[in-house]
């Protein structure tokens, strides 16, 4: 099971680059980069840093909307228990070789120190390899990924033709208008994985270690316009687009969380 969940971002990070005629907000720009490997680094990093709080459930900020909810507090990636003990591998979808590294350069800072359990491999740029070529360091990263943690950031490569069974969430954080080019990427969280009994009265019978897989968006509109315009290629007999939508979201439900609320 698939679940697109997206996240209305506060002003307080989005107000630096709202850009186009609806005042959208630009991942690209956001997440613009400079240098690479060690000198890299974000343009807007107190940004970045408030919203890597945010995916963890602490940005001060967000306290008040908290309250009003009581106990139902927004499911965040990193916050929510349900989502955190899933997301042990994920794949961090950025604009360019030099914001790979510029994430990876933060998530080891000291404040950021819940992530320090997780191995940043950055598949981007020469040395990362063309195509499968790129696959070794990640999988080498997860070592036993029933005992491991692992981010993996990437620009395009591993993005289609790859398998990655452990991969079980997918942080779209670069711009694309391409439906297709959106869902490939997607699809590579969806991944089967199981494992064999090996001993036992059922040595063939397989444990599902997958059961869900999520797609994180911090563009909802975005999002949404891109499902819109997969579902109206799907089916071309069928000239009901609500029918096609309806058919879609049966098998990738949407949750958007509109500040205060998850809907």
């Amino acid at each position: 099971r698939m679940v697109l969940m997206t996240y209305q971002l506060p002003k307080s990070i989005t107000k630096i680059v709202k850009k186009g005629e609806f005042d959208e907000f630009d991942l690209n720009s956001f997440f613009s980069a400079k240098g690479l490997n060690d000198n890299a680094y974000f343009e807007y990093e107190d940004e970045i840093q408030k919203w890597l709080d945010l995916i963890r459930g602490s940005l001060k900020e967000k306290d008040y909307d908290y309250l009003k909810m009581g106990k139902k507090k927004p499911p965040f990636p990193f916050r929510y228990n349900k989502l955190k003990s899933n997301l042990n591998h994920t794949l961090w979808f950025l604009p360019s070789v030099s914001s790979c590294f510029a994430m990876k350069n933060l998530l080891i800072q000291r404040q950021n120190h819940f992530f320090n359990d997780f191995k940043i491999v950055v598949a981007a740029g020469i040395k990362a390899g063309i195509g499968v070529n790129a696959l070794p360091p990640v999988l080498n990263a997860m070592d036993d990924p029933l005992n491991s943690k692992t981010i993996t950031l990437t620009c395009g490569k591993l993005t289609q033709g790859v398998t990655v069974k452990p991969w079980t969430g997918i942080f779209m954080l670069r711009n694309t208008s391409a439906p297709e080019t959106y869902f490939q990427s997607a699809f590579r969280v969806q991944t089967p994985w199981t494992l064999k009994n090996e001993s036992g009265e059922n040595p063939n019978e397989e444990t599902i270690l997958k059961k869900e897989c999520y797609i994180f968006d911090f563009a909802p509109n975005r999002a949404l316009k891109l499902i819109s315009d997969y579902g109206s290629k799907l089916n071309t007999k069928d000239e009901n687009p609500e029918t096609k939508i309806n058919e879609i979201i049966k098998f990738l439900p949407v949750l958007c969380y509109d500040g205060s609320s998850m809907k």
